[in-house]
C-alpha cells in the first residue's frame, strides 16, 4: 500500500469520524428539543430557541441520513431513528392532509375569517392620500369573503378617503357588529386600529386588551341563533424575523449587525409572548361559552406558545387543514405562525390557508366551525 493510499484512507477515516461525531450531537440536541417541546419542563427563552429550531434539526438529519447511506449504511439507522420519533410525535402540527367535514343536521357551519393586514401596506404617502389601486383591490377583497365573522391584525382604516373608510364600508356588507382594540381611533383621518372583529351577528358583549401599538386582544361574545359563543383575536409581539434584511447585506459587518438584531428580537419575543398567550388563557378559563381563538401568534408549531394553547384548546388546522399551512408571505416562508384554536363544542369542519393571496406579510386563514 502506497504513502498517498493510506494518506487517503486516513483523511477519510479522520472526517467519517468528525461527522459520525457531529451527527451523535445533533440526534442529542434533536432529543433535548423534542423533550422540552412534549413536556414544558421549562419556559425560558433559550429553550424557545431550541424548540423553533426543530425544522432545521430535521432537514440536517435528513442529510445525514443520504451522506451514511452512501458512504456507511449502518450510520444511517441514528438519523432516520429520530426523525421517525419526529413524525410521530410532532407529525399532525407540521403536515396533514384533511377533507372538509359536511355538518350534521344539529349544526350550523360558521366560517371565522382572519387576516394580518399589515395595515394594507399604507406606508407610502402618496397612497395614503388619495385612493390607490391597489389598496382598493385589497379592500375589495375583504369585503367579498364569504364569511359572517372576520379578524383583523394591523386594520387601518381611514375617513379622510372614502375608499378607506373600511369600517363604514363593512358595516354597509352587512357587518353591523365589531369588537376593536382601539375604537377611539374609528373616526381619526389615519387609524391604526390595530385588532379588530366584525359580525353579521349580534355581539352582545366585548372586551380589549392592549399590549403595545397596535398588538393586543380582542373578544366578543356573539349570538348565533339561539346560542352564543366568544371569538378571541389576538395579535401576539412581532416575532423578529427579517431574513431579507440579513440576505440584502453585502459586507460581513452588516450581516453580523442584522444577525444580532433577529436574535435579540426574537429573545425578547419570546418572553413578551409567553406573558401575553396567559392572558389569553385567562379569557379561554373566563368565558361562558364556547370558544374560537385566532390571530396572528408569531409563533411556529414548535413554540412555548403553541403548545401552551394546544393543550388548552385543539388547533384547527391540525384538525381540519391541508398541506403545510404556512402562513407568513415573507423570507423565509415556510412557517406558519397565524393560528386558530377551537372548543371541542365547536368542531372543525374545514381549515384552509388562502396562500395565493399576497396583499400582506401574511396570508388569511379561515376555519369552518359547527355551531348547534
Amino acid at each position: 500500500m502506497t504513502i498517498r493510499t493510506r494518506i487517503g484512507l486516513f483523511i477519510g477515516y479522520f472526517f467519517r469520524s468528525l461527522f459520525w461525531s457531529f451527527n451523535l450531537l445533533l440526534v442529542l440536541y434533536t432529543s433535548l428539543a423534542y423533550w422540552l417541546l412534549q413536556e414544558l419542563p421549562v419556559e425560558h427563552w433559550l429553550a424557545g430557541m431550541v424548540m423553533i429550531s426543530l425544522p432545521l434539526m430535521w432537514v440536517i438529519n435528513f442529510v445525514f441520513v443520504i451522506f451514511w447511506l452512501i458512504s456507511r449504511p449502518w450510520r444511517g439507522w441514528l438519523s432516520g431513528f429520530i426523525l421517525i420519533i419526529g413524525i410521530w410525535l410532532f407529525g399532525p402540527r407540521t403536515f396533514v392532509w384533511h377533507k372538509a367535514t359536511e355538518p350534521s343536521s344539529q349544526y350550523k357551519p360558521i366560517r371565522v375569517w382572519s387576516y394580518n393586514l399589515q395595515s394594507f401596506g399604507l406606508d407610502n404617502l402618496e397612497e395614503r392620500r388619495q385612493s390607490s389601486p391597489r389598496i382598493r383591490r385589497t379592500m375589495t377583497f375583504l369585503l367579498r369573503q364569504d364569511a359572517p365573522i372576520k379578524c383583523f391584525q394591523e386594520f387601518y382604516n381611514s375617513t379622510a378617503i372614502a375608499d378607506y373608510d373600511l369600517l363604514q364600508r363593512l358595516k354597509r356588507s352587512g357587518y353591523s357588529y365589531s369588537a376593536l382594540l382601539h375604537p377611539e381611533y374609528a373616526r381619526e383621518k389615519e387609524a391604526p386600529v390595530g385588532v379588530a372583529i366584525f359580525s353579521i351577528y349580534p355581539i352582545v358583549s366585548s372586551g380589549s386588551e392592549p399590549f403595545y401599538g397596535v398588538n393586543g386582544i380582542v373578544w366578543a361574545n356573539i349570538k348565533i341563533g339561539s346560542d352564543t359563543i366568544r371569538v378571541i383575536n389576538v395579535h401576539l409581539h412581532s416575532m423578529g424575523i427579517r431574513v431579507g434584511r440579513v440576505l440584502r447585506q453585502e459586507e460581513i459587518a452588516g450581516v453580523k449587525q442584522e444577525t444580532r438584531g433577529v436574535l435579540s428580537a426574537l429573545r425578547t419575543g419570546f418572553i413578551q409572548r409567553k406573558e401575553q398567550v396567559r392572558r389569553v388563557e385567562h379569557y379561554i378559563r373566563e368565558s361562558p361559552y364556547p370558544v374560537i381563538v385566532t390571530g396572528d401568534f408569531n409563533d411556529t408549531p414548535y413554540s412555548v406558545v403553541y403548545e401552551r394553547m394546544r393543550r388548552t384548546l385543539p388547533n384547527s388546522f391540525e384538525d381540519a387543514g391541508r398541506g403545510f399551512g404556512f402562513t407568513y408571505n415573507r423570507a423565509p416562508g415556510f412557517i406558519r405562525i397565524d393560528h386558530q384554536f377551537h372548543d371541542p363544542k365547536l368542531p372543525a369542519l374545514n381549515f384552509e390557508t388562502i396562500n395565493y393571496i399576497r396583499y400582506s406579510d401574511h396570508y388569511p386563514i379561515m376555519g369552518t366551525y359547527g355551531v348547534k
